[in-house]
């Protein structure tokens, strides 16, 4: 009966409040696309920085050091710091998500409601416990491993929370615990996607709906209902393939990038003679190190992401790889996946015979697969040569250990092994970032206009009522003023005070 009457209510309804919705998507989707990447930005240092702040207070207990000790107290500012400006981000995001795109709201009370309960008690942990790390740091003077155990907790609750917001996007690009319902009723090239545990007519009632009645669906007296239904287990989520690799992706990700620009920031040190030059070097080391570890395995999880791509997005896939729409060869995609070199790819157009008659949402996939095909090639490639060449930097640096490599770099760039690490670490994080940034719009463009992978648009739940260019607007700037704001309270810490402290000789 639900049905019936959301059914009648989007039939009724005009297709101009369809064609301002887009409108609407669009202007949504600009702001939204800025305030993301002004959260990742700090919230990447929350994420992964912990991890260099630690291994340094670490090595100096160990050692017995305190130059160590001192390099940790000082990156631990950096650690507040982009924490305290992600949380305000993070609640900006949150915020647009439930006004500009509050259709969402359908989904985050049924598949994403025990990721998102969980996130809460994660960031709750981190709060308790970075306030208490970043003031103890002198207060541990017998057992100074009980400061480290702090330091963890807040690591701990920071990637739990971490992996609990990646699941609910894991989720919208595999949404895992549907089973075969999306290869039967939209998507016929979509494997099974684990049990099925949504209700069958529930979720094509939500697909079939949202694209006419939009967010306007949470205003319907049956909408608690049709929702209350849609799951048996709202933890299956959780369990997502696509989420194991999605955090370890992002996680080693995060922890390149943050490592570069440490390494950067004590290599600037150096060049500039701020501060002495044997504290510096020890912060530089230990920061590329960790950066050139985690190059390396990023190469591994990003080859697991690319299968789950293949097994699961197929589309996707054909588009990033650049495979002709008619089929073709790949000798080395094919050695990767089949172990030979001469597998043959069928294209889109294959996908589109499989497509039944009258499947609009499956159509609308391969039309805006075909339309961003382009884009998606560059953006993809741009991130594996960014990381083709952020292995090699992170091979360069081992030159410092090893006769082998430091003679291969002296050899082929004319330049000593220590002027290599100093100006590599500035190229490492160039080039970090490009490939963070790429990647990331690689993975959010190929799902356009997907909010949920074969089922729901984004144009399917953004706000009903018209999103105008001068909002817009007015949101980019207060998201870019927070963004600004974040930048000057790090240079006010680690660049105002560099000249004054090299006066007075302190290592800092």
């Amino acid at each position: 009966m639900i049905s019936v009457i959301l059914l009648f209510t989007a039939v009724s309804r005009s297709f101009l409040t369809l064609g301002n919705s887009w409108n609407s998507a669009n202007m949504a989707e600009l702001m939204t696309i800025v305030g993301i990447y002004v959260h990742a930005f700090f919230l990447i240092f929350a994420f992964a920085f912990p991890i260099v702040v630690l291994a340094l207070e670490s090595i100096g207990i160990y050692r017995k050091d305190d130059d160590y000790t001192g390099l940790a107290r000082n990156a631990a500012k950096l650690w507040g710091i982009t924490f305290a400006v992600g949380a305000v981000t993070g609640t900006l995001v949150e915020f647009g998500l439930v006004v500009l795109w509050s259709g969402s709201m359908a989904l985050i009370s049924s598949m994403a409601a025990a990721p998102l309960m969980l996130e809460l008690y994660a960031f709750i942990i981190e709060i308790v416990l970075i306030g208490t790390y970043l003031t103890t740091f002198n207060r541990f003077k017998k057992w100074k491993w009980g400061h480290v155990l702090i330091g963890l907790g807040v690591l701990f609750g920071t990637n739990l929370s971490a992996y609990m917001i990646l699941d609910v996007n894991a989720w919208m690009q595999v949404p895992w615990g549907t089973g075969t319902l999306v290869s039967q009723l939209f998507l016929p090239w979509v494997p099974s996607l684990g049990p099925s545990v949504v209700n069958p007519s529930d979720l094509k009632t939500l697909a079939t709906v949202l694209p006419v009645v939009g967010s306007s669906l949470l205003s319907s007296p049956g909408a608690y209902q049709l929702l209350s239904n849609f799951t048996t287990n709202p933890w299956i989520a959780i369990f997502n393939p696509e989420a194991y690799a999605t955090y370890f992706h992002n996680l080693l990700a995060a922890l390149v990038i943050t490592s570069f620009l440490a390494a950067s920031y004590l290599s600037f040190k150096i060049i500039k003679h701020y501060g002495r030059e044997s504290y510096n070097w020890k912060g530089l080391k230990v920061s590329f190190f960790i950066a050139s570890i985690a190059s390396f395995l990023q190469a591994v999880a990003g080859d697991y992401q690319g299968r789950l791509l293949y097994l699961f997005q197929r589309n996707i896939f054909d588009a990033t790889e650049g495979i002709p729409a008619k089929g073709g060869y790949d000798p080395m995609i094919s050695l990767l996946l089949y172990g030979k070199l001469n597998h043959f790819f069928p294209g889109i157009n294959s996908l589109q015979s499989m497509l039944p008659q009258g499947d609009t949402l499956g159509q609308l996939t391969l039309n805006a697969t075909l339309t961003y095909t382009p884009i998606l090639h560059f953006l993809y490639y741009a991130m594996v040569i960014s990381g083709v060449i952020l292995a090699i930097i992170s091979i360069g640096y081992f030159g410092l250990y090893s006769k082998a490599i430091r003679w291969i770099v002296q050899t082929v760039l004319r330049m000593k092994e220590e002027t290599f690490v100093l100006y590599g670490s500035f190229a490492g994080a160039a080039f970090s970032v490009a490939a963070s940034v790429s990647g990331w719009a690689t993975r959010e463009m190929g799902r356009h206009p997907w909010t949920v992978y074969g089922v729901v648009t984004y144009n399917d739940v953004v706000n009903s009522h018209a999103v105008t260019p001068l909002f817009t607007a007015g949101m980019i700037v207060a998201e870019l003023s927070i963004f600004l704001a974040g930048i000057w309270g790090i240079y006010m810490i680690y660049f105002r005070k560099l000249k004054s402290k090299k006066k007075r000789g302190e290592s800092h």
